[in-house]
Formats: structure tokens, sequence, C-alpha cells
């Protein structure tokens, strides 16, 4: 397989370049048999033709909602789950975002590490297994979702049509192998009043934002203030430098209305300079790690000030023992709550056949056999299936890239993951 791998490389780096192309934002403008809008719907329509283009028979889609390819025989079934949609491009990118351009070795755009240069990878993967001649015992299926980023729909439809796989996992997360998640959550609040402040800051909830600005009154007209950060995925605070707080910050130092005053130094105080929700008092720790706690967005416009965070918080941790301490602060400064969301935790023994299986490949491909499964705080296509857990693609001495400007992928790491892949899906599909 590794030869069939290496000879097809050069086809699966245009193929992924031709996908990073097509800004598929998850949850476009909606449109007869788009549900996640036009470019995402190309995305998918690409892939399905990447596919076809490897010699795949079965290929379809749920309602233009999740792609199927599907190759092998068995009632049992291996899938690998992998999305299509990204996340906003933000700024300060010194290539284009939807470029796909290479440079030193590595091909930079929205989308190559998060996810679809995975989705690429599986692709090949499945191909360089069909191409080997090896005989089957199970069904395979690369599962090409279209709506990770703004909360799994597509793959809950999947789940609703097709049913459960025997075991499944999604190349979306970290190497080893990650077999537990944190429980998430996403919080919008609201007050309601005549503020005098103008500002829109952040592009999606589980994105921390790396610039944000507003406009205050000022003697002389309306007065701007521009701060920089690091942007970087919500599930890591400590790895970003929130913009987002260090407005607050200026905003509560600024000469404001009394009302205004209140609001933006209430919030600096229970959110500025805290990434695990020390001020919200929520700050928890147990054996899947400690919770994190990002703002990610703030709206203040004529009808008042909502502001969103971004919770991952451990698995011991109930739902109501978080919003509890949270709703009590935030409606002492007079917010309350607009929307929120709850996505629980999700744990596989590493003793099972399939984390069994990906750890003992993984150890072999890179040498690391003493590394161990993992748990994060971020949320993958895992929870949606009762066996499944998250493998790579980001390697454990890589920075991860997801969310931020700049995403890249190195080509030797796409050529890692598309091995890998291919070596779990023989062992755990082929005879």
């Amino acid at each position: 397989m590794q030869t069939i791998i290496e000879k097809s490389f050069d086809n699966q780096i245009r193929d992924l370049q031709e996908l990073i192309r097509i800004p598929s934002v998850s949850r476009g403008e909606p449109k007869a048999g788009m549900p996640y809008g036009e470019n995402v719907y190309n995305a998918l329509r690409k892939a399905q033709e990447i596919a076809r283009k490897l010699g795949f028979e079965k290929v379809w889609d749920v309602e233009a909602r999740c792609g199927v390819v599907e190759y092998g025989e068995g009632d049992e079934l291996v899938a690998v789950m992998a999305h299509l949609d990204v996340v906003p491009e933000g700024t300060g990118w010194t290539y284009p975002p939807y470029g796909a351009e290479i440079h030193d070795g590595a091909m930079y755009g929205r989308g190559t590490a998060d996810d679809k240069g995975a989705a690429v990878s599986a692709l090949y993967a499945l191909y360089a297994l069909k191409e080997s001649g090896a005989k089957m015992r199970r069904r395979v299926r690369i599962l090409l979702g279209c709506d990770e980023e703004r909360g799994s729909t597509g793959m809950e439809r999947y789940r609703e049509v097709e049913g459960e796989p025997t075991m499944a996992f999604t190349p979306d997360a970290t190497y080893p192998v990650v077999n537990s998640e944190m429980n998430i959550s996403h919080m919008i609040f609201e007050k309601k009043y005549p503020t005098a402040v103008r500002a829109q800051v952040g592009t999606a909830l589980n994105v921390i934002p790396g610039e944000a600005a507003a406009t205050i009154p000022g003697k002389d007209g309306p007065t701007a203030i521009a701060v920089k950060g690091k942007e970087g995925h919500a599930s890591m605070p400590d790895h970003a430098d929130n913009a987002l707080m260090k407005l607050l910050k200026a905003l509560s130092e600024a000469a404001l209305p009394q009302a205004d005053r209140e609001t933006f130094s209430g919030l600096a105080g229970l959110l500025c300079g805290y990434n695990h929700g020390e001020g919200l008092g929520v700050d928890f720790t147990d054996a899947s790690g400690r919770l994190t706690l990002a703002p990610t967005k703030l709206v203040a416009d004529e009808t008042g000030v909502t502001v969103g965070f971004d919770c991952r918080y451990p698995a011991s941790m109930t739902f109501e023992q978080l919003t509890g301490p949270i709703d009590e602060r935030m409606c002492a400064l007079g917010f309350t709550v607009q929307d929120r969301s709850n996505s629980l935790g999700h744990y596989i023994a590493p003793d099972t056949e399939l984390v069994s299986t990906l750890m003992d490949v993984y150890g072999e491909l890179s040498g690391d056999r003493d590394a161990k499964p993992l748990s994060i705080g971020g949320g993958t296509y895992a929870r949606e299936f009762q066996n499944a857990v998250a493998i790579g693609v980001t390697r454990p001495d890589r920075p991860d890239l997801c969310h931020i400007a700049n995403e890249n992928i190195l080509l030797s790491e796409m050529l890692f993951n598309t091995r890998y892949m291919a070596e779990c899906l023989k062992r755990l599909a082929a005879k």
C-alpha cells in the first residue's frame, strides 16, 4: 500500500488544493437542495468527484448533509468521519486563505488541517487499500460531513438514516488517539439597554478572536478602540491571546456613560485574565482535564450588549453545576440567557479493538511506542457514535493550527496521515 500512496501523492495534493479553493464556510445561506449553502454543497460535490475518480462505485449523500463513500464487504462497518465545512477565514493571513499555496513544504489555507486535508487523506487511504487487492471482512465508509463547525447536524442526520457503524474514527484531533472528550457548552447572554458602545467582535463561538474593535462617544465625535491578540481554537485558550478580553479591559477603563461603565467593568472583572472560568466561579478539574472558558463574541448596538462564551468542562461536572454560578454572576450584571447549547462528553475504553489497533499502528509508524491515549477539550465527530474515537491529524510536536490565520499542513504530515489511515483500515477491515 505504501507504494500506491507514494505514486498517487501528487494527485492527492492537487485534489486537496481544489477543495481548499472552495470557501465552504459552515452554514452559508441555504438554497434548494443545499441545506448549508452553495459553497459547502460545492465542496461536497468536489469530494464526491474525487472519490469517483479514484474508482469508488458506491458514492452518495444523505440530503446533501453528509457524503458517503463505501468500499468492501461484510455485515460490519468501519467508518472514517471527516468534514468539509470550515470556520470563517478571519484576518492576519500571510498567504491567501483559499489559495492552497505551497511554501516551504506546507500547504496553506483554511481547511488544510481542519479538516479537508484529513478528508482527502482518508479517501486516498481507502484507495490504496482497494488497489492493493486486500480481501475485506468489513465494509468501510468515508463519511464527509458538511456541518461539523456549527453543530454536526449533518452527521446527526446520517445517523438517523443509516444507523450506527460497528466502529469509527475521525482524523480531526491530535495523535496518537483521543479516547476521551470533555463536555462542551456555548452560551450567549444579552443585556437590553441603550448602550453608547458599538462593536461586533468574533467570527464563531469556537474561535478566540485575534482582533477586536469598538467605537465609543468622545468629545469631538466617535472614538475608535482597536486591539490585537492571537487567534486560536476556543478549546485551548492558553495557546491564544484573546483580543476580546483586551477590548473589554480597554472599555472598562474608558470614559463611558454610567450604564456602560457598569456593564463593561463588570464583564472585564468576570472574564479578563481568566481562561478557566475563575471569575465566574466555575474553575474545576478532574481526570478528564481542567475547565476552559473563553469569551469569543461581542455585539454592542442600539438594542444593547450581547456576549458569547465557549466552555469545555470536565466529565464529572454537571451542566447545572456549570450554569448555576455563571447565571448568578451574569444576572447580577443585568444579563439574561439568550441561547445556550450543551454537548455531552465521550469516552471509549483503551483496551477495545478500535483503540488498541489505532494505538499499535501509531506506535509502529511514528516510533513512539510509549504514547498513551489522550483526553481533550475539543469536540469531534467521535461523540456522534457509540464506538468512535478521534485521531490526528496534528502531531504531538506541532502547534495546533485549527481556526487560526495561516492554517497549514506539512506535505510530509499529509503523507503520514494517509499511510496511517490506510494501515488502520487494513487491520480493522481486511481479512
